[in-house]
């Protein structure tokens, strides 16, 4: 399975050098992002496109990493919400087959 994994590893590796090296004078031009918000407009320096990219890229994996987070902590709460359920059911659970006992002790009759 690990060398499956390798292989697979190299041909992504491959695959994204073919693309730089397909692409090197598009990454290499240098471009500025500008963003008007009604209220200010921002202007970037001059950057590369390939480095304007990589910020695309790292500024979503952040933006994806957070928003998973707090679904991370909902899910543990609801995790520790159902764990309780379980512990106080099987708590009912134990004092009906207690009960059961005792009914079953006190309605058979002794055999003398």
């Amino acid at each position: 399975m690990n060398q499956i994994k390798l292989v697979l590893l190299i041909i992504v590796f491959i695959i994204i050098g073919l693309f730089v090296w397909d692409k090197w004078a598009y990454l290499l031009a240098k471009n500025r992002i500008s963003l008007n918000l009604l209220i200010n407009s921002y202007r970037t320096p001059e950057l590369p496109t390939g480095i304007i990219l990589l910020i695309s890229f790292f500024a979503g994996l952040i933006i994806a990493y957070v928003l998973a987070l707090f679904e991370r902590f909902r899910l543990n709460s609801e995790i520790k919400g159902l764990k309780y359920t379980i512990d106080s059911n099987l708590e009912k659970i134990a004092e009906l087959k207690n009960e059961v006992i005792s009914l079953k002790k006190k309605f058979t009759p002794d055999k003398e």
